[in-house]
């Protein structure tokens, strides 16, 4: 294992950082190849979803995995058995000894990328900037990377030698070398860069932002960025998903509630849904007789189903309630039989059986679960339980609504075991804008203070932390909220 920053050298990167935008409805660039075109894969590579109808069932060297971003872990699970195997530990559990001026391991695991042979794992770490990259069979450190600044979600590019990674904090993406480690390239970007994605036939690139309406469209050839569409339905969009034919890709905006739905052949946005509170992921799943997308909406608790429909605007035709609170990341089988869908606030995965649309089974992970992705072919032998643990497994988590005293809004709490302390989160929306709030915890007739804090211009307070022994001690039930004095 190497852990390593290496330069951007001009004699290794030849063109980097260029941008030409150009106007929505411009040149079609070719986005629309099917898959089977120009880049097929190798004979001996599985089919990973997002795919096609008759791909293999789901198989024994098939692996499902979630980025736990509280316990500082990877779950690994068996998708055909449904069973967790384990977690892979690249830090301290929260509050461990990661904050502490010595600690040198991983903070805030988050996002998840594979390359397209299923060996490899690439795994972003948001606080300390690092993509760690993994062995699929053996679940070993590849490599380690630090990044530039709020890095978020990276993918493998189709050549399996490097992860693309969006630096949240910047306007670029970094091009990490994935088996030596190392960043040997970058991309100039539209502003806050949050998601990297590749079409099918391996020629493009799409960068979704955070504080831009633009996907950025970058020719892997070359680096360069060579489109940019405009027109999505808000600046902020977290994730993002293409389907299997690289048609079409559906960009969702958590803040706002929106999915900006983007023909790529055109370069436009089509549609423009209203989706619900906290839209986070959506996933595409396609069937004989017709394609969906499943979207989770954590603020309904609910994974949406919507029915695509060349030339018209997607139909809502179903939706599967979460088992437990904030559905976040999300990937299907690459057979689309079963969708995965990590509970953020309940450290759970529910089973979804695409045929009937219903939750069939549920799988307690890791801690605070952001991304989820299915890696097909990630163990061709043997049992892929090394350098497995228990980190992050079977702690205790609990959910309630907080009682807002005075004024509008809602305040969710959620209260886990971690390392020393319980953490006590806090997440407020609707509330007055700007005004400041006590949360008190209640212990018989006392009204303990357990944090202050002020809601955004919109009224949110996306994540207050605040980490004291709770459980045991006072009921998650009688946590109120009040305006300060």
């Amino acid at each position: 294992m190497r852990f390593v920053h290496r330069p951007v050298s001009r004699r290794r990167v030849a063109t980097v950082g260029a941008v030409v935008a150009l106007a929505v409805g411009g040149p079609a660039l070719g986005l629309g190849t099917s898959p089977t075109q120009a880049h097929p894969p190798r004979a001996a590579d599985p089919i990973q979803a997002p795919a096609l109808p008759g791909a293999p069932p789901i198989a024994r060297a098939d692996r499902v995995y979630t980025a736990d971003q509280s316990s500082n872990t990877v779950t690994v699970i068996d998708p055909r058995t449904r069973t967790v195997l384990g977690t892979i530990a690249l830090g301290d559990q929260r509050l461990g000894g990661d904050l502490g001026p010595q600690y040198l391991r991983d903070v805030d695991v988050h996002g998840l990328g594979f390359s397209r042979d299923g060996r490899y794992l690439d795994v972003v770490s948001v606080t300390t900037n690092t993509v760690t990259v993994l062995r699929t069979a053996d679940n070993s450190v590849v490599s380690r990377t630090n990044v530039g600044r709020a890095a978020h979600e990276g993918f493998f590019a189709p050549d399996g030698e490097t992860v693309w990674v969006a630096d949240r904090a910047l306007a670029r993406v970094d091009i990490v070398d994935a088996l030596h480690g190392g960043v040997v390239g970058e991309v100039a970007t539209d502003d806050g860069p949050s998601k990297v994605l590749f079409s099918p036939d391996g020629r493009y690139a799409y960068v979704n932002h955070i504080r831009s309406a633009t996907i950025d469209v970058v020719k892997v050839s070359s680096r360069k960025v060579v489109q940019r569409i405009t027109g999505l339905a808000d600046v902020f969009s977290s994730d993002m998903a293409i389907s299997p034919d690289g048609r079409e890709l559906w960009a969702a905006h958590k803040k706002v509630g929106k999915v900006s739905v983007v023909d790529l052949r055109s370069g436009q946005v089509t549609s423009v849904l209203s989706t619900g509170p906290d839209t986070n992921h959506p996933a595409f799943v396609t069937t004989p007789s017709a394609g969906y997308v499943y979207l989770t909406v954590g603020g309904q608790n609910a994974t949406k189903i919507y029915q695509r429909r060349p030339g018209q605007a997607p139909l809502l035709v179903g939706s599967v309630p979460a088992s437990g609170v904030e559905p976040h990341g999300i990937w299907p089988s690459p057979d689309n039989s079963t969708v995965y869908v990590v509970n953020e606030h309940s450290d759970s995965v529910d089973i979804i059986d695409t045929a009937t649309r219903t939750r069939v089974d549920t799988l307690h992970v890791g801690q605070e679960g952001q991304a989820l992705v299915y890696v097909a072919g990630a163990v061709p032998q043997g049992p892929g339980t090394q350098n497995l643990g228990r980190q992050g497994l079977d702690q205790p988590v609990r959910n309630a609504d907080a009682t807002v005293t005075a004024g509008p809004g809602h305040v969710q709490v959620t209260v886990r075991g971690v390392k020393g302390l319980d953490m006590v989160q806090l997440q407020g929306s609707g509330l007055t804008p700007n005004a400041t709030y006590t949360a008190y915890a209640a212990r018989g007739a006392d009204q303990v203070p357990l944090v202050s804090f002020t809601a955004d211009a919109q009224g949110a307070a996306p994540q207050v932390l605040a980490f004291v022994t709770f459980l045991g001690v006072y009921e998650i039930t009688g946590v109120q909220v009040r305006p300060s004095q």
